[in-house]
């Protein structure tokens, strides 16, 4: 009759929670860029690359976030709902801005940010490398020429992403929006 040691018992639940964890882990990194597998991501849309998380090359915010408190409110409104923003004062930003108004058709990217096609490229003057978004950011996604609302701080870092502005407040009603939808930009005020 074999009788179970209970420290090795304890060793081998352990070593199966750490394998489990480490799975886990491994799925979730590996979904932070292939969610929404479509032909967009083959043409450069946002999570269509692996990102540079290495420290050393994310670059600060620099100048493109220069003034950030003196850019251009904005307002986003799409059915009933209108939230608040501000463009920075930044080449990349101030492009935008003279774009406006516009009226985009957003799609969902990675549960973590919502993006639409501008008609033409922004200038990239001045621009750092690339950017760690976080919730309430606006970006433009460079190498596919779309605007970018992140709702979820789970966005990684990218080559290509340019902060252009933040949102004033709450934006769970753009994270709530389940499928494409349209919404107008414009200068507020």
């Amino acid at each position: 009759m074999t009788t179970t040691n209970p420290f090795n018992l304890r060793r081998l639940l352990r070593l199966f929670y750490l394998l489990t964890l480490a799975l886990l882990a491994t799925l979730s990194l590996s979904a932070c860029g292939g969610g929404d597998e479509s032909d967009d991501e083959a043409t450069g849309a946002p999570g269509a690359s692996t990102p540079d998380t290495s420290p050393s090359t994310a670059p600060t915010s620099g100048d493109q976030d220069a003034n950030s408190s003196e850019g251009t409110p904005i307002r986003i409104t799409f059915g009933d709902t209108e939230l608040t923003a501000r463009l920075y004062n930044n080449p990349t930003a101030r492009d935008l801005a003279a774009q406006l108004p516009l009226t985009l058709t957003f799609r969902d990217h990675n549960n973590v940010e919502k993006t639409a096609p501008l008609p033409r490229e922004l200038s990239l003057e001045g621009a750092p490398e690339g950017h760690d978004p976080a919730a309430g950011d606006i970006g433009y996604w460079a190498p596919g020429g779309d605007l970018v609302f992140y709702y979820d701080s789970d966005a990684p870092y990218f080559n290509g992403i340019v902060k252009v502005g933040e949102f004033d407040g709450e934006m769970d009603a753009i994270e709530r929006q389940s499928g494409d939808f349209r919404a107008t930009v414009e200068r507020a005020g």
